[in-house]
C-alpha cells in the first residue's frame, strides 16, 4: 500500500525530502524546517519531479508533526485512490 515505507517524522524534521510512485501517480514531500511544514506535490506521468514541474496537479502543506504526517498520509492515499478509479 502507498506510504507504507514513508519515513517517520524525524526524517522530515532533518530537512530530507521523500518521493514515491504508484504506476503514474507520483508524489514528493518537501519539508521546510524553518516554516515547520511538509509540502506534498502530486503529478501524473512517467518522469521524476525535476522533469515534471509543469505537471504538478496538486500541492498541499501539512504541519511538521506526527499528526501532520498522519493527515498527509490520508491525503496522499485519497488522491491516489481518486486517480486509480
Amino acid at each position: 500500500m502507498l506510504c507504507e515505507s514513508l519515513p517517520g517524522i524525524e526524517w522530515f524534521a532533518n530537512d530530507n525530502p521523500y518521493t514515491e510512485c504508484n504506476f503514474k501517480f507520483h508524489y514528493i514531500i518537501l519539508p521546510d524546517v524553518k516554516e515547520e511544514i511538509m509540502t506534498v506535490k502530486i503529478w501524473h506521468g512517467i518522469f521524476c519531479y525535476e522533469k515534471s514541474l509543469e505537471e504538478i496537479i496538486s500541492e498541499r502543506a501539512f504541519p511538521l508533526t506526527k499528526s501532520g504526517r498522519e493527515e498527509m498520509i490520508a491525503y496522499i492515499r485519497k488522491e491516489n485512490a481518486a486517480y486509480h478509479q
